[in-house]
């Protein structure tokens, strides 16, 4: 554990699923560094996966946190090792101390929740970057963790949704918990942060994939997992480039346990890709791994891509148009409420390729589309997705529930 206490403010603790690249984490470490300010923060977080990679250099950029990891807690659904964490986070609660446990992603809102009620915590608040309703699991399964998020909403004094439709989906759809108990507050974007990391990697980025004023660069920022519909970025991709004569590179940011699977499938196709492992400089697709300040990406890139079947708010997205990049994203989850259809981008049904490779190839062919497109997208972007909004609606969430 780092960092001093100051006692005379009010003790939060976060408690976080892994500190790795993606949205949760930089949402969370980055509305740390703002908030505690006002609040004594303690956030703990558990073990990332092997193809994961821990994103460190954000306590550089929000430094003088507080933060504990938990090794036994993973990704995975293991009971016994949840149990363990269980019985971690219970000793640390008791140790900190806190007036709020706030919880984000899966484990954490079940484990932490859970401790936080054992022990007697006044407010217990839990952020749902996403959901696993439908679209990552069986329908059995699905079903039970829908029961189990009722559940554990009756010991929750605030649930967060991220987006407008995902409030629907915890309220109407699925019935996870009453209205009076979800309030919306959308992620925020830390200009400048995300404007430092642009500055520091646009050539490198640029040199190192040989990315010409002549190519057009199309990128997806997501994990390779099952949610993420990777086949359909296949399918895309394969479409695309038997349609135009433009010099266009795909570039896949982000790292899981479907890769290989991925790569074949782009290999049966016979579209070249690239890799660190196995570079091919006449490649069509270039799988990038993880990049630490997604910055040094977004400068490079024209168009941005997003084919899930299920997301939260989809933060790439977000800080994509955010720098003025035109979007192509499945009309799911929360992204209705991150692009405006036909104006910052387009919105396509996940099961439609034809639409989704006629809509990217608009934007390929189009130039002064794709230029009037990525600055709509950068004025929404700068007016909806606030750090500055995000941080104080917190705040004040939190002082009210203080207060109660």
């Amino acid at each position: 554990m780092t960092g001093t206490k100051e006692g005379a403010k009010p003790r939060v603790l976060l408690f976080l699923n892994r500190l790795v690249i993606g949205g949760p984490a930089i949402d969370v470490i980055s509305m740390a560094g703002f908030l505690q300010n006002d609040f004594e923060l303690l956030i703990i977080y558990g073990e990332k996966e092997s193809h994961e990679v821990e994103a460190t250099y954000l306590l550089s950029k929000y430094p003088n946190l507080q933060l504990k990891k938990i090794p036994s807690l993973r990704r995975s659904i293991n009971p016994f090792l949840n149990i363990a964490v269980f019985f971690s986070v219970i000793k640390i609660i008791n140790s900190f101390k806190p007036s709020i446990v706030h919880t984000h992603g899966a484990v954490p809102g079940v484990v932490g929740r859970l401790a936080a009620f054992f022990c007697r915590i006044p407010v217990i608040i839990h952020t749902y970057h996403g959901h696993f309703f439908h679209s990552y699991f069986n329908k059995a399964f699905s079903n039970a963790i829908i029961l189990i998020e009722k559940t554990l909403s009756k010991i929750s004094t605030v649930i967060i949704a991220t987006s407008s439709r995902q409030l629907k989906d915890l309220v109407d759809k699925y019935k996870i918990a009453p209205l009076n108990k979800v309030t919306v507050i959308e992620l925020g974007i830390d200009d400048a942060f995300l404007a430092a990391s642009s500055q520091e990697g646009t050539a490198s980025f640029a040199a190192k994939y040989k990315v010409n004023a002549d190519t057009i660069a199309v990128g997806i920022i997501a994990r390779i997992v099952k949610v993420k519909n990777f086949p359909l970025f296949v399918e895309i991709v394969a479409k695309v480039l038997k349609k135009t004569k433009k010099k266009i590179v795909f570039f896949v940011i982000g790292d899981g346990y479907l890769k290989a699977d991925i790569q074949q499938l782009l290999s049966d196709k016979g579209i070249g890709w690239s890799s660190n492992e196995f570079p091919n400089i006449d490649a069509s697709v270039i799988f990038t791994s993880w990049i630490s300040n997604i910055g040094e990406a977004l400068s490079a890139l024209d168009i941005v891509v997003l084919t899930s079947n299920n997301e939260g708010t989809g933060l790439s997205l977000a800080e994509s148009q955010y720098v003025g990049i035109p979007v192509v994203a499945t009309n799911v989850g929360g992204v209705p409420d991150t692009v405006i259809d036909g104006e910052t981008g387009f919105l396509v049904s996940p099961t439609d390729a034809d639409i989704f490779a006629e809509k990217l190839l608009l934007l390929i062919e189009d130039e002064p589309l794709r230029k009037e497109m990525g600055a709509a997208a950068k004025v929404f972007a700068r007016n909806k997705f606030s750090k500055q909004q995000e941080i104080e609606r917190l705040k004040q969430l939190y002082l009210k529930q203080l207060e109660k």
